[in-house]
């Protein structure tokens, strides 16, 4: 057990700098691309902290383990809104303000019921692959050519001279949020059993909450370092997407059947998707009493999960 708790503890370190390398070179990059705050953290960002969520999820399928994949899913899209935000909210507000966010949510929200309705049927197969990919395309066109957000972005040229180093630290930060992934489920999976928790407890929880830990760390370190909160919360959504259109889709190709709906879980992830279209058609922020209430709800669905196993 002593062990395996050293690996956690690597698995920690690892997610953090990965994130700090990838949250730097990800702006830098971004805002020399022309690219909005906002579409940092949709794509750049959210992409790269969705990779632990794809490669665990390929891997349960490939073992087998097909709940623990789709549980993986749930669960991370679960602790990234109602965990990572509802921890960024207590440090600063989080803007919802951003005209350019409305069109993010309302796709955000199709595409939570969506893999609602595919995980209730009990079915992953073909069919989702194809639906999923076809948002997710959708999804990529809505944001770099349907919009023309770049015309309106003006940076200083002075701060977005990118270098070769920077684009390195991008790949190497998003290999040790994978790696750092890698070695937290696989650490925190031992500790599980060793402890006698139950394999849905280890997929909903424990996976779970190590696929969104870089989420979790990435957002803490933009809240330290004043970052702009559009980046955060791009970040989460566009994690959330690509958790359900990128990761859920691309699982599809092994074809298989499910034994929970997670019907709970989808209605708590539609009605919250809900709330954040009508934060931002009020302008209103995420306060932190709304990100006390998230925390309060992530500890108690943890709890459901703990008992339901």
């Amino acid at each position: 057990m002593l062990v395996q708790g050293l690996y956690f503890f690597i698995g920690l370190v690892s997610l953090y700098f990965g994130a700090d390398f990838s949250l730097e070179s990800a702006e830098k990059i971004g805002k020399s691309w022309k690219m909005s705050p906002l579409l940092i953290g949709l794509f750049i960002v959210g992409f790269g902290t969705s990779l632990p969520e794809f490669f665990v999820s390929q891997l349960a399928c490939f073992r087998g383990r097909y709940d623990m994949s789709i549980g993986n899913v749930i669960g991370s899209n679960v602790a990234n809104i109602f965990l990572v935000l509802g921890v960024c909210g207590l440090f600063t507000p989080l803007n919802t303000k951003n005209k350019k966010l409305m069109p993010q949510l309302i796709f955000h929200l199709v595409v939570t019921v969506l893999c609602g309705v595919f995980v209730f049927n009990g079915k992953i197969n073909f069919l989702s692959l194809v639906i999923l990919s076809a948002m997710f395309l959708v999804y990529f066109w809505m944001n770099f050519i349907g919009q023309k957000m770049k015309d309106e972005i003006s940076y200083d040229e002075d701060s977005i001279e990118v270098r070769t180093k920077d684009y390195l630290l991008l790949i190497i930060g998003f290999g040790m949020l994978y790696g750092g992934g890698e070695i937290l489920v696989y650490s925190g999976s031992k500790l599980g059993f060793l402890l006698g928790v139950s394999e849905f407890t280890i997929s909903a929880i424990l996976v779970a909450f190590g696929t969104s830990f870089p989420e979790l760390v990435t957002s803490i370190i933009a809240c330290r370092r004043k970052k702009d909160t559009d980046l955060i919360v791009g970040n989460i959504i566009g994690s959330n997407v690509f958790n359900i259109c990128f990761v859920l889709g691309s699982v599809g190709i092994y074809n298989f059947s499910i034994s929970s709906n997670y019907l709970y879980e989808s209605i708590l992830l539609s009605l919250v998707s809900i709330l954040f279209i009508f934060l931002a058609y009020r302008r209103k922020e995420i306060s932190k009493l709304v990100s006390s209430i998230f925390l309060a709800i992530y500890f108690g669905i943890s709890l459901y999960w703990i008992s339901y196993s």
